[in-house]
């Protein structure tokens, strides 16, 4: 990972022109007008522009190139919302959903002009939500709405070298989990199978066993503390710091950004520390709906520490919501983290495969896992509030 206190031209630069008006360049709004513009005003000039002083990073070549043809695009950002000489062009007006009232419909987002670092951090920025204070009675609310891997896979006999075979379905399944304000007290979960879709196979699609939901993806569980399967091994400990799906897993994290980012490369050390590992298990916590609200900001500015990561995509979460995907590649597949850059929201995440998937039958590009994740506040256990 690089030093962040090392002076780094180049990627000073990089992150120069990233953070350049990046309001402008996170809006929905179309830049056609401002490059007409652009382009009319460089013509009128012509020869009588002077030149600019040489770059002391002219050594890059052909970077500096696509470098600066980020800043015109910028620069083009910047006239189409009041920079530059002339009238602004007229945006659509905009209603609070954040969809047009005229009946257009919005020009997407130009990822390629977004850096990761800067989306994560003005989404901690805006970050507003603070944790819910339960009445007595009342339950917090976690719904989880995602598709998962189900299937078969069996390898070669050992000494025989051949194609493992096998089918993978893509299979939706929503966890509902009600907490109570004294977490020692008994919880409920709820898990409930939708649909699934053939993802690939090593045989024809005929020949595939038809979908069939396993026992731990389906039916309704208590226990206190949220030990749902009391005879699974190890034992759950109520109250134990190192599970992350309980409360006492994030009281004592650090409230501090690099502070964070150690404590993560720490906590993956056995797995190797690799941005990739960090990156997983960082979002992991993010989505467990349990983290609490004044460690969000600080925990995106770690993430966005982490080396590698690029914003990939607009992309939509099960349950609907729009955001971006922000995403780290491994081996075999990228994972990525979905934020709403405009509300500051932590909305879900999925895996996309790679070339060399672990099940050969899946295509490289293929969602291997989607997820949403919401938490509200319930007036009673096992009711579901409502939207």
């Amino acid at each position: 990972m690089t030093d962040r206190g090392d002076h780094n031209p180049d990627r000073e630069l990089d992150e120069a022109l990233a953070s350049l008006h990046l309001e402008a360049r996170m809006s929905n709004r179309s830049l056609d007008d401002a490059r007409e513009r652009l382009m009319r005003e460089a013509a009128a000039e012509g020869s009588s522009a002077s030149l600019p002083p040489k770059s002391p990073f002219r050594r890059r070549g052909l970077v500096v190139g696509v470098a600066a043809a980020a800043a015109v695009a910028v620069v083009g950002a910047a006239v189409a919302f009041g920079g530059g000489g002339g009238a602004p062009a007229q945006p659509v007006a905009q209603s609070t959903s954040g969809q047009p009232t005229s009946g257009q419909q919005p020009a997407k987002r130009d990822v390629s002009l977004l850096s990761a670092s800067q989306v994560l951090n003005d989404a901690a920025d805006k970050i507003t939500a603070k944790d819910p204070e339960l009445k007595p009675g009342q339950y917090r609310y976690i719904e989880v709405k995602g598709s998962y891997l189900r299937g078969f896979q069996t390898g070669s006999p050992q000494g025989v070298e051949s194609a493992p075979s096998g089918y993978t379905y893509l299979a939706d399944i929503t966890y509902q989990t009600w907490i109570p304000a004294d977490v020692t007290q008994e919880w409920l979960e709820k898990r409930v199978p939708g649909d699934a879709e053939l993802i690939g196979s090593s045989m024809p699609a005929s020949e595939v066993p038809a979908y069939q939901p396993s026992d731990t993806d389906t039916g309704e569980r208590r226990g206190a503390c949220g030990d749902f399967f009391p005879k699974a091994k190890p034992k759950k400990v109520c109250g134990d710091a190192t599970d992350m799906a309980q409360p006492a897993f994030y009281q004592d994290l650090p409230r501090d950004p690099d502070e964070l980012l150690a404590w993560l490369k720490d906590y993956t050390s056995q797995r190797g520390s690799s941005p990739s590992t960090m990156f997983h298990f960082g979002i992991q916590f993010l989505n467990s709906g349990i983290m609490p609200a004044d460690l969000r900001g600080d925990f995106l500015r770690a993430m966005a520490k982490i080396d590698g990561v690029k914003v990939v995509e607009e992309a939509t979460t099960p349950d609907g919501r729009k955001g971006l995907a922000l995403g780290l590649d491994s081996d075999r597949e990228r994972r990525d983290l979905i934020v709403d850059p405009d509300k500051g929201e932590i909305i879900g995440e999925r895996t996309v495969a790679k070339d060399d998937p672990e099940s050969p039958w899946i295509k490289a590009g293929t969602v291997t896992s989607s997820v949403s994740v919401t938490t509200k506040v319930a007036d009673a256990i096992g009711v579901v509030p409502a939207s």
